[in-house]
Formats: C-alpha cells, sequence, structure tokens
C-alpha cells in the first residue's frame, strides 16, 4: 500500500489522534496527582504557636529555637512539616482553643483546660530564683521569701501555690529582662526564670551587667515541658503517639542530644 494513498492518510491520522488523546489523558493523570499529592502535604502541616521565650522558641534563633527544632524533627520523621507563629502567650492558648493553631508546648499547668491533651516530657526546665549579687538570699519554700519583693513575668505559669501565696509581695514585669533590671536598681530583690533562659540573656541583652546578677543556690522547682496539641484535631492521638516515639528514638540514635548541642547547650542525660 501506497504511503500516499487516502487508506494510508486516514490511518496516520488515526494513530495521531489517539496519541493525543493518551497524551491528554496522561497529562490529567499526572495533575490530578499532583493535586492530590499537594492536597495531602498541606494537609500534614501543623501550626506551632509559642511566644518569643529563648532559647525555646523564638523566631530569630536558628530553627526558632530549640523546643521547636526538637518539635519539627521529632515530627518531620514522622511525615509532618511544622510552620511556626510566634504571637504573645495568652493568643496562643486562645488560638489552640478555637482552633486557629494546632499545637503549643506548655507545662503541666495546661492540664487544667480541657481542650489538649499532652505528649510525654520531652524536656525539663529547672526554675531559679535570680538576686543581686550583693544579696546573700536563700530560697527554704515560700515562706522563706516573705521578706522579699518578686517580680515575676506576666503570662508565666510558674505555679498554683506560687500564684497563690498572698504572703508574697510580688509584682510583674513583661519579660525576664525588664524584671532583671528592676532587680538591678533595686526595684524588687528577686526574680524567678528557667535556667537556661535567664543564661541566654545573660549573655545578650544582659551581657554589660549579668556580673552584677546571681542565682539563688538551689533550684525552685522542676518544670517537665511537653507538646500539647487541640482535642479538635483530627489526628490529634496520631500526631502525640508519632512524637513519643521519634523523641523516644531520637534519644536513642543520638539526635536528640545533637540538636541540643546545635544550639550551643548541654544535652541532658536522658528525657525527662
Amino acid at each position: 500500500m501506497a504511503i500516499g494513498s487516502p487508506c494510508a492518510l486516514l490511518w496516520v491520522m488515526a494513530l495521531r489522534y489517539e496519541g493525543e488523546k493518551s497524551m491528554k489523558c496522561t497529562s490529567r493523570l499526572l495533575w490530578l496527582a499532583l493535586l492530590l499529592a499537594s492536597t495531602s502535604l498541606s494537609a500534614d502541616v501543623l501550626r506551632l504557636a509559642g511566644n518569643a521565650w529563648p532559647p525555646y522558641t523564638d523566631r530569630r534563633l536558628p530553627e526558632d529555637g530549640l523546643s521547636v527544632d526538637l518539635i519539627r524533627t521529632a515530627l518531620g520523621r514522622a511525615g509532618y512539616q511544622i510552620e511556626y507563629i510566634e504571637v504573645p502567650w495568652a493568643r496562643a492558648v486562645l488560638g489552640l482553643k478555637n482552633g486557629t493553631y494546632d499545637m503549643i508546648n506548655g507545662w503541666p499547668a495546661l492540664n487544667r483546660v480541657g481542650y489538649i491533651r499532652r505528649s510525654q516530657p520531652f524536656l525539663t526546665n529547672r526554675m531559679r530564683w535570680v538576686q543581686r549579687r550583693d544579696n546573700d538570699i536563700r530560697y527554704d519554700g515560700l515562706a522563706s521569701l516573705a521578706d522579699y519583693s518578686i517580680a515575676l513575668s506576666r503570662g508565666y505559669s510558674y505555679s498554683d501555690e506560687l500564684e497563690n501565696d498572698s504572703r508574697l509581695n510580688k509584682g510583674y514585669a513583661v519579660n525576664f529582662v525588664q524584671a532583671a533590671r528592676m532587680l538591678l536598681v533595686g526595684r524588687v530583690d528577686l526574680t524567678l526564670e528557667d535556667e537556661r533562659t535567664a543564661l541566654f540573656h545573660f549573655r545578650r541583652e544582659l551581657k554589660q551587667v549579668s556580673d552584677a546578677l546571681s542565682f539563688v543556690p538551689g533550684e525552685f522547682s522542676l518544670r517537665d515541658l511537653s507538646l500539647a496539641v487541640r482535642n479538635s484535631h483530627p489526628q490529634q492521638a496520631t500526631i502525640l503517639a508519632a512524637f513519643n516515639r521519634e523523641i523516644a528514638a531520637m534519644e536513642q540514635d543520638g539526635s536528640y542530644a545533637a540538636i541540643f548541642l546545635r544550639h550551643g547547650l548541654p544535652a541532658p542525660e536522658a528525657l525527662p
């Protein structure tokens, strides 16, 4: 059969039509697959809210801080992406309640709210009293502080015992740096902060005056930090189980300690 014959031309056109139809079908399938992949990916992005609390949560720090790095790494190993949003603490808690955010990291005081579940603790905060170096205050229970003026950071959930003790002369500062400056000028005698956070500020904003400040011997309390996920999230149980599993695995394979070292902090000997 000659190539130029009518039958041959019809045959070639039919092949071309089938090829074009096949390409269109393939393109549509590829587009649908990309759409489904994009939808699946966006569904696995979790919104972690927190306030500026270095070295744990702070968008000015590498990986947004130690806690965010630990959370992002653990849940990343389980296939989730983490978006960190930095807002005042009260707004973070409210956003968790109304579904604006999916997660925060917090202390056991969060147990008082009925709209979250918490993970196993993934690090411990050592709360320390800070005084002027020329003072010689010793902590022996809250009663031992009745004669001193205290500056606390507004919005902190220290403990019910501390917040409800009417014997104490308590005032409030915007944050630890402001409270420390109040100490330096003699407006108060004591303030309270996580040890890592206090040392962070001693090396930065308070570097020029940190020699005039010191920790009161001992600690006020140890507070376990956990990941809190809102009850209304459809994957809450899966997220918490994945986080607990991966944090434990990271402690075993050395990546948990490596994250602390990456942030210039000594690694804990073990999980809380």
